[in-house]
């Protein structure tokens, strides 16, 4: 039976400047068509060319963009694999987590570590005033209040939020292009610090499916609906967007309905797709802790992800594609000042009527255990 694998670089290696990749076939009869992918599909599956019997080559220039061969402003992991048309039959290699090697070491960087200022948590038992003042900012409080848990009862205060497109009209919105609930922890989240931010969230029976642009499924028509957004991991300076972003955004008609994904972004460029996918299970809680340690450096920084979607009585650490439980990530540029952590529903104006949530359990902790916010701690719920 034929075989394909990448045989070079190897999985983990870190690579620089223009770099050759290469895949070797095995029990073959007849090769046709040679691709090699790395990172995302649409932009990095390159056509590949015999250099030896078996063995099919690209050549890639780790300083730059497969979108538009600019500079590369990080840092990333890539994941590579390699696809062919042999003895016509398509085949696939597993993928290789390789990382570039372009920009800053760790060397000079802050160890850093978990520190006691981090520690943080929204409090949900009072009023929505002490909700309010316990946050570094709040955009949207009009539109949240404190409600007992819609599943668990008394047992558990949580926020319900609805916020309509009309929010947009609103002094305190940033913009009037889109329509923004947000909740902020403290604004001290620094190069090196390594924490733990857990939340849960519960989407409304009519909470909206996202479309992208023409897609023959979408019931009101040829135009996008935008994403939703409802986590960040943010800060200045805010000329470029989120390096960690949950949110519900397809990027064309095949891509699945209705889940949360975190993709990768300008300074993680080489997943091939979301970092994490999950189902919106409407009516339900999901809980998430991201296990994090911050930095400007691949080197330095990872993230960690533990989902509860109802299996079990605590998160659970989440694989990415080859397996791996900790996965290298860049989350700060050399400018980066303080960053926070945001609950949100956040969206585009004029595309979505409105758009409800239950939220609760947004805490910064030590620990993956501290942080989970434990709402099948009485049982596990289909």
């Amino acid at each position: 039976m034929a075989k394909i694998e990448i045989i070079s670089p190897v999985t983990g290696a870190r690579v620089s400047g223009v770099v050759t990749v290469s895949a070797r076939i095995t029990g073959y009869s007849s090769i046709g068509k040679v691709v090699i992918i790395i990172g995302v599909p649409e932009y990095g599956t390159l056509e590949a060319t015999a250099t030896s019997p078996g063995v099919y080559s690209v050549t890639w220039d780790t300083r730059k963009k497969f979108l538009d061969g600019s500079q590369t402003p990080s840092d990333s992991v890539f994941w590579i694999r390699a696809r062919a048309v042999v003895d016509s039959v398509v085949i696939k290699s597993g993928y290789i987590g390789v990382g570039t090697a372009n920009r800053r070491s760790g060397s000079g960087l802050p160890v850093g570590g978990w520190r006691s200022e981090l520690g943080w948590a929204a409090d949900y038992s009072g009023t929505i005033d002490q909700w309010r003042s316990g946050h570094g900012a709040v955009v949207g409080a009009a539109y949240a209040q404190l409600v007992d848990d819609p599943v668990l009862g008394k047992a558990r205060r949580v926020l319900k939020v609805s916020v309509p497109d009309s929010a947009r009209y609103d002094k305190e919105q940033p913009t009037s292009t889109t329509v923004r609930f947000q909740s902020s922890s403290r604004r001290n989240i620094v190069e090196g610090d390594e924490f733990c931010v857990g939340f849960a969230y519960m989407p409304s029976d009519d909470f909206p499916t996202v479309y992208p642009k023409d897609d023959p499924a979408n019931p009101n028509g040829h135009d996008a609906t935008g994403y939703i957004a409802i986590f960040q991991f943010y800060g200045p300076p805010y000329d470029q967007g989120s390096p960690l972003l949950l949110h519900a955004n397809r990027w064309g008609p095949s891509d699945p309905l209705d889940e949360f994904v975190i993709r990768g972004n300008e300074l993680n460029a080489g997943d091939p797709y979301p970092y994490l996918s999950l189902p919106y299970r409407r009516g339900r809680w999901t809980d998430v802790v991201l296990r994090i340690h911050v930095s400007q450096s691949l080197d330095r920084g990872w993230i960690e992800t533990y989902v509860n979607q109802g299996t079990g009585t605590a998160v659970r650490q989440v694989p990415f594609v080859n397996g791996s439980m900790r996965l290298p990530r860049v989350l700060f540029r050399a400018d980066s000042e303080a960053f926070r952590t945001d609950m949100q529903i956040y969206r585009v104006a004029g595309r979505i009527p409105v758009v409800t949530m239950w939220q609760t359990g947004h805490k910064i902790a030590k620990t993956v255990q501290e942080a989970d916010p434990g709402s099948y701690r009485s049982g596990a719920r289909p």
